[in-house]
């Protein structure tokens, strides 16, 4: 079943025996109304026009993602760090690793198939060595001591807080801005005085980073440029 509300706006209600409540999912672009069987056609109409606004709201963010290329480790490909673009220059010599100068990321491989790990490789070393810095600077000012920090590859987060006070981050982060990867350092260290997300703990962050709204919008919409 389909629904056609204002303006064009289109939902496909899908129904199940395995839902108790209804629930609204927008995937690529497709909005999706996940009902209960039982639910009367009017009663799903209802719980759509009652979530209109979110969904045009989510509709806007998700067509503002970027969508980058695939990766081709080739000469002149660009490579963020830190907010600025770099070019990679490929070099076939015996003497490994990365090294960023001039403008450019100079990769010494002896073959090319090897320039992604060597690039990973490279991320993680330095992601690990600014986000301690960053840490241990607004540990200070948020006064809070995080026990451990550490990166790691995750999927689809930015970072993590145990209760136990370690902190994780996506090594990926580091390819982003300066104020992005300062929200989101905050971000988890105040988890270590909110385990939660509650008002008083977007205060705790607000007070540090006053446009971190702005900044979690960057990361819906640029997610997929910080790649390697």
């Amino acid at each position: 079943m389909n629904l056609t509300l204002d303006k064009g706006l289109s939902v496909k209600v899908v129904r199940t025996k395995r839902r108790k409540t209804a629930s609204i999912q927008i995937i690529k672009g497709e909005v999706q109304a996940i009902c209960p069987e039982q639910l009367s056609d009017s009663r799903v109409e209802a719980i759509i026009q009652k979530r209109t606004s979110w969904i045009r709201q989510k509709l806007r963010e998700q067509s503002q993602v970027v969508i980058p290329k695939p990766k081709e480790y080739v000469s002149g490909e660009s490579f963020a760090y830190l907010g600025r673009n770099y070019r990679l220059k490929i070099l076939r010599e015996d003497n490994h690793g990365v090294k960023l100068k001039g403008g450019y990321f100079e990769v010494g491989v002896s073959k090319e198939s090897n320039v992604h790990d060597a690039l990973v490789e490279w991320y993680k070393n330095h992601a690990l060595t600014r986000l301690k810095n960053k840490t241990k600077r607004y540990s200070k000012i948020m006064d809070v001591s995080p026990n451990l920090i550490s990166v790691r590859d995750y999927k689809s987060r930015w970072g993590s807080c145990s209760p136990k006070g370690e902190i994780t981050y996506n090594w990926r982060i580091i390819m982003a801005p300066h104020h992005i990867v300062d929200y989101v350092v905050v971000h988890e260290l105040g988890h270590l005085k909110h385990l939660n997300h509650s008002r008083a703990y977007w205060q705790l962050v607000q007070r540090e980073i006053p446009y971190y709204d702005s900044c979690r919008k960057w990361l819906r919409a640029h997610a997929g440029e910080l790649i390697v």
